[in-house]
């Protein structure tokens, strides 16, 4: 993401349907580039004619030569030069550049641009700009979506099939996050308790969202324009054989507790870390190990390289405090998974790795430069800003641009929480994401007593919350798999990872 900020916002548009000027409310010098491309959607006539002969539908692939030209402009990289590598960003579309427009119900417009295919999206109430929202990510995402929802749920194997890096990501997810379905409506109905009227327009604006997506979803499914609704349904429902569910509001959490559970946490890795504090230990002895281990471990390292002078103390509470800490018997511990066995017939293939692969990759890590007005050449201020979420095709963000009441942001978000824009600008400033991988996640040694799903608390044996997900899959109907947690109300999740009777608890700030 690359932005140039520089001067102040314009008076407000009147609300309407008909979208405003091109770079009204802009301050303008944004830009961006978000390969490979804005569509990820292809119906089925679209994906046979990419397995033939390689044709890809249009904006599909248009942004990755810019992107990846990049790496050859430098060194001698010129700010006239930008605009070959990042593209306008601006609000809204000039007049000779729309390429179509669309109104998906009353008080809602999505024109689209010739040259990259991006949703611009105006509404004439607030609700309008998240119907249109929804609308526009499951015109460009759909498919993509419902695997996220899914894998959100930990049933990615019963969505697409059993293949063990299908059933693996199920497992990781059951692991981080295993919320039933009353867990994801519970934290829509605490919404307004906690938030109060912020809480409520969150809920307000999720089920306008939703009800765009459905819209989608009946308008490429509607028996009454079979032409229509073949030319909108990702193929990829037709050659699994499936139709589109609709969705609803915990499908949103869902699919956002996916997303946090990769880029928001970070930590929980304690048992591993004791593990390769008694190895230093053996090898080296009392004092000598404990240093070699400080140095070793991921913490605050003085030696790192950094880009500004100064320290910022954070979590500095020493590892080796006396009250609490646990440390296992050395080759005690034994890691399990809280799936059954990968076992029965693997007939579908492996989305859940490549997934997995492109969201944990550690080749390419978020990144931000940020120069202050005071330092820059023309006394702007500049930011050149870069979340690294991974490469997809389609790409897991999606780009939008939305506009009505409170509303004027352009940028990208994740598809199925795309109600806002996550990383983009406003009227005269910009912002990004960074995952600082801060350690957010504790482990607790639990003490048990009757069974893997008791545990000693004060005395008392207490019985845990056994959660667990079962998943099947198509053509053979014997092909199945659990998914099993427990959850602690005194700490938080728990699952088996050592011999005898002490399981590790994991507790996420």
């Amino acid at each position: 993401m690359y932005a140039v900020l520089l001067g102040c916002a314009a008076s407000p548009p009147c609300a309407g349907a008909a979208p405003p000027a091109y770079g009204a409310n802009d301050a303008g010098g944004f830009r961006n580039i978000l390969p490979p491309g804005e569509n990820g959607t292809d119906n089925f006539v679209q994906l046979g004619k990419f397995q033939s002969v390689g044709q890809r539908p249009p904006h599909w692939m248009d942004q990755l030569p810019l992107y990846s030209d990049l790496v050859y402009a430098d060194p001698g990289l010129t700010g006239r030069q930008i605009p070959y590598y990042f593209k306008d960003a601006t609000f809204g579309v000039k007049p000779n550049q729309i390429a179509s427009i669309e109104h998906p119900r009353s008080g809602v417009t999505i024109v689209r641009d010739k040259a990259f295919g991006i949703p611009h999206i105006y509404g004439v109430t607030h609700g309008d700009v998240m119907f249109g929202a929804g609308y526009a990510g499951a015109e460009d995402r759909l498919f993509l979506m419902d695997i996220l929802r899914h894998t959100g749920r930990a049933q990615l194997s019963s969505f697409i099939g059993g293949a063990s890096s299908n059933r693996q990501m199920d497992r990781d997810q059951w692991q981080a996050a295993p919320y039933t379905e009353a867990d994801l409506q519970q934290q829509i109905d605490d919404a307004p308790k906690y938030y109060g009227d912020a809480g409520r327009r969150i809920i307000a604006d999720g089920n306008e969202y939703v009800a765009g997506i459905n819209q989608y979803i009946h308008d490429a499914t509607n028996p009454l324009d079979p032409v229509g609704a073949a030319n909108k349904l990702p193929g990829e429902y037709v050659a699994l054989g499936i139709v589109p569910k609709p969705w609803k509001l915990t499908d949103v959490i869902a699919t956002a507790s996916l997303i946090g559970g990769i880029f928001g946490k970070g930590g929980g890795e304690e048992v591993r870390s004791a593990r390769i504090f008694q190895a230093f230990l053996a090898r080296f002895g009392g004092r000598r190990g404990r240093r070699s281990w400080l140095d070793f471990r991921e913490r605050d390292d003085p030696e790192s390289p950094v880009s500004a002078n100064g320290r910022f103390p954070y979590e500095t509470a020493s590892p080796f405090s006396p009250r609490g800490l646990a440390l296992p018997d050395r080759g005690s511990v034994r890691f399990t998974s809280a799936g059954s066995p990968l076992t029965g017939a693997l007939r579908a293939g492996a989305f859940g790795l490549d997934m997995r692969r492109a969201l944990e990759s550690k080749h390419g890590h978020s990144n931000a430069l940020l120069v202050s007005a005071r330092h820059s050449a023309d006394h702007h201020t500049i930011g050149v800003m870069g979340p690294q979420v991974g490469y997809y095709v389609p790409q897991i963000l999606m780009e939008e641009d939305l506009h009505g009441p409170g509303v004027d942001a352009e940028g990208a978000a994740f598809p199925g929480v795309n109600q806002y824009v996550q990383l983009g600008h406003g009227r005269d400033y910009a912002w990004t994401a960074t995952s600082a991988n801060s350690d957010d996640v504790d482990t607790f040694a639990e003490v048990l007593c009757r069974d893997a799903f008791h545990y000693r608390w004060r005395g008392h044996c207490m019985a845990m919350q056994r959660l667990d997900q079962h998943n099947s899959w198509t053509p053979n109907a014997l092909d199945q798999g659990r998914c099993t947690a427990g959850r602690s109300p005194s700490c938080g999740r728990a699952r088996p990872t050592s011999t005898k009777r002490t399981p590790g608890s994991r507790s996420r700030s």
